[in-house]
C-alpha cells in the first residue's frame, strides 16, 4: 500500500479547519491519494510536539492568537527545512512575505475548492520533490546551478536575462528563445516576448496578465491561445 501523505492544518476557526479537512478528503478522492490529516486550533498547539519529518505539508492560517502563521512557520523552519508550507490568508501580501520561510504558496479566503485544488497540486509536487532538475545559468557573476523548481519566471531587460527565483534575482547572459526551449520540458511557458514563466508558480490567470510569485506579468496576444491548456496540463501532472 502506498504511504499516505501527512498533512497538518493550523487554524483557530473550527469551521475553517473543517472546510480544509473536507477539501483534503475531496482532493484525495479525486486524485486517488491517501492523506492523513491532523488539525490544530493554533500555531502554538502545532509547535508543542513538532518533530522534523512528521508532516509532508502544513496548511497554516496567518492570523491566529499566540504564534501567528508566519511566526509558526519561522519556528518550524528552524526545525524542519523540508516540510512544504502553504498559508491560508485573506491578506495577499503574504504571497510576498511567505518567501521568507520558503512557503510554497498561499490560498486566499474565502476559500474555493477550485483554488485550493490548484494550490494543493503545486504544493504536493514540491513535497514530493518533483521539481528537482538543476540548470546551469551563466550569470554576470559566473556560472550558477539553480533548481528549476526555484525559478519563478525569466525576464528580458536591457539585453540581459533576469531569473527571478526563490533566492532572488540572477542577471544572466543568453537569449529568451534559448531558455524557452531548454526549460519547456520542465513546465515553463513563453507568455510574452520578454517573459517566460514557470507554470507551477502561477497564482492567477487573467485575460491579458498572469500573477506569478506576486508579480503581475503581461500576456502577449500571440501567446494567449496555448497558455490555459499548457497551465491545466502542467497542473494535472501530465507531460507538457
Amino acid at each position: 500500500m502506498r504511504e499516505a501523505m501527512r498533512i497538518a492544518i493550523a487554524d483557530d476557526e473550527t469551521r475553517m479547519r473543517e472546510t480544509l479537512r473536507d477539501y483534503c478528503r475531496r482532493y484525495a478522492h479525486e486524485h486517488t491519494l491517501e492523506l492523513d490529516v491532523d488539525d490544530f486550533p493554533s500555531g502554538d498547539a502545532l509547535l508543542l510536539d513538532y518533530e522534523r519529518g512528521r508532516y509532508d505539508m502544513l496548511l497554516l492560517d496567518v492570523e491566529m492568537p499566540g504564534a501567528d502563521g508566519l511566526d509558526t512557520a519561522r519556528r518550524i523552519r528552524a526545525l524542519d527545512e523540508d516540510v512544504t508550507i502553504v498559508f491560508v490568508t485573506n491578506m495577499a501580501q503574504y504571497s510576498i512575505n511567505g518567501y521568507e520561510v520558503a512557503a510554497a504558496d498561499y490560498v486566499l479566503k474565502p476559500l474555493s475548492y477550485y483554488d485550493f485544488a490548484l494550490k494543493f497540486t503545486k504544493a504536493r509536487r514540491l513535497a514530493h520533490g518533483r521539481a528537482d532538475a538543476v540548470v546551469a545559468i551563466d550569470t554576470v557573476d559566473g556560472m550558477r546551478s539553480v533548481s528549476v523548481g526555484d525559478i519563478h519566471y525569466v525576464e528580458v531587460l536591457d539585453h540581459y536575462l533576469l531569473f527571478h527565483t526563490v533566492e532572488g534575482v540572477h542577471k544572466a547572459r543568453g537569449s529568451i528563445n534559448g531558455q524557452a526551449e531548454a526549460l519547456a520540458p520542465h513546465g515553463f511557458y513563453r507568455i510574452h516576448k520578454s517573459f517566460l514563466v514557470n507554470l507551477r508558480h502561477i497564482d492567477t490567470l487573467a485575460a491579458s496578465t498572469v500573477t506569478c510569485a506576486g508579480a503581475t506579468l503581461p500576456v502577449g496576444r500571440t501567446y494567449k491561445a496555448g497558455l490555459m491548456q499548457a497551465y491545466l496540463t502542467a497542473m494535472s501532472g501530465r507531460p507538457l
